[in-house]
């Protein structure tokens, strides 16, 4: 992770308060607060989980049709909506809503939904070519803009 002060990749980041503001630092910059809590590198929790698909890092879309395509084959399994939700342990209303396309379900509805009715309801967006930098992209840290007295 990256100290928000000096912009230095560390492994470990403290969570620092320093007047009233919150901030994740590395440990030198992390000197003139109160350290919070302290965080590891996730590297060594995620080698001991099993491989998973990554949502985030790569592009992904609920597919076209989504409340059709989860009323269908709830229908097909004979499984009444009131069922469904009992089984997945979300309230009725809310997949009544999402098989009516009302509302975008979260990624973790999608994936009890996917689990249960054995289907999938992504797809993967075709990746966009990297732009090149323009001055306004550029992410500035506190060390850029405050000098910082020894």
């Amino acid at each position: 992770m990256e100290c928000e002060i000096c912009g230095i990749e560390r492994k470990k980041i403290f969570i620092t308060e320093i007047e009233g503001t919150i901030l994740r630092l590395c440990e030198d910059c992390a000197k003139g607060g109160r350290i919070l809590n302290i965080i590891e590198e996730a590297k060594k929790i995620k080698e001991n989980l099993k491989p998973k698909i990554d949502f985030e890092n790569e592009e992904y879309d609920l597919v076209e049709n989504y409340g059709k395509i989860i009323t269908e084959i709830r229908t097909k399994m004979n499984i009444s909506i009131e069922d469904l939700a009992k089984k997945i342990g979300e309230k009725e209303s809310l997949l009544r809503k999402i098989e009516k396309e009302e509302i975008r379900p979260s990624d973790k509805v999608v994936d009890k939904l996917e689990r249960f009715l054995k289907i999938k309801l992504r797809e993967k967006i075709e990746a966009k070519p990297k732009k090149e930098k323009k001055d306004e992209d550029i992410r500035l840290r506190i060390a850029d803009v405050v000098k910082i007295k020894d």
